[in-house]
C-alpha cells in the first residue's frame, strides 16, 4: 500500500510482530524492575520477580536482535529511515517536527522523519539495556552477588534503564494521542490486522 509519492505506508507482517513481542517483553522487563531486588538480595516475590527480568531480559534481547537483522537486511525502510542523517532525511525530521507546532501528526509508517528517528532512538536504548543486561547476567555467580569490580556495569544497566522508562512513556504517550486524534496508527502496527 504505497501513497501518491510511492512512500510505503504499512509495516511488513513481521516488523508488526517484532514490535509487538517487543512492546510485551520491555514492558514486562520494566515493571518487574519495580519490584524486584537486586541479585542475592531478594526472598520471595522479589526474587521471583528477578528471575522473571531475567527471562524477559533475554526474550527482549532476543527480539531486538532479530530486529535489528530485519532492518540490516532493509526491509522495513532498512537502518537508514531510524538514523535519517543526509539532507532529505533531516528535512523530513523537521518538516515533521515543525508540523506537531501547527497540529499536524507525522505520517507513521515506515519512512524517513521524526517517528523514525525517535523509533532509532528507542531501538539503541533497549539495544543498550539488553546488552548490559545480558552481560550482567553471564557474570552473576551461583551465589547471586554481581562481583564488586563490575558494580559499573550495573550503574549502566541502571541508568540505561532510565532512558528505556523515558522513552516508553513517550511512546505509549504518543501512541494514546494517535489513537485520541483518531488515527488508525495503532491498528495498523498491530499484527492482528490486516
Amino acid at each position: 500500500m504505497n501513497n501518491r509519492n510511492g512512500i510505503s505506508k504499512g509495516w511488513s507482517k513481521t516488523s508488526r510482530w517484532l514490535h509487538f513481542l517487543l512492546a510485551i517483553t520491555v514492558t514486562a522487563q520494566l515493571f518487574l524492575s519495580l519490584v524486584m531486588e537486586e541479585p542475592g538480595e531478594g526472598e520471595g516475590l522479589e526474587k521471583w520477580a528477578f528471575i522473571a527480568h531475567e527471562l524477559f531480559g533475554l526474550a527482549a534481547l532476543s527480539v531486538v536482535i532479530l530486529k535489528w537483522f530485519w532492518l540490516v537486511g532493509g526491509h522495513d525502510g532498512g537502518v537508514g529511515r531510524l538514523f535519517p542523517w543526509d539532507r532529505a532525511g533531516l528535512g523530513r525530521v523537521w518538516e515533521d517536527f515543525s508540523g506537531l507546532f501547527s497540529g499536524r501528526l507525522p505520517e507513521g509508517g515506515p519512512r524517513k522523519g521524526l517517528p523514525a528517528l525517535i523509533q532509532g532512538f528507542g531501538l539503541l536504548s533497549v539495544t543498550f539495556q539488553g546488552t548490559t543486561g545480558f552481560v550482567i547476567f553471564t557474570l552473576i555467580p551461583p551465589q547471586g552477588k554481581l562481583p564488586e569490580s563490575f558494580e559499573w556495569l550495573l550503574e549502566m544497566h541502571e541508568t540505561g534503564g532510565a532512558l528505556v522508562w523515558l522513552y516508553w512513556y513517550l511512546h505509549v504517550g504518543m501512541a494514546l494521542f494517535h489513537t485520541w486524534r483518531r488515527d488508525s496508527l495503532l491498528r495498523r502496527i498491530s499484527p492482528f490486522s490486516h
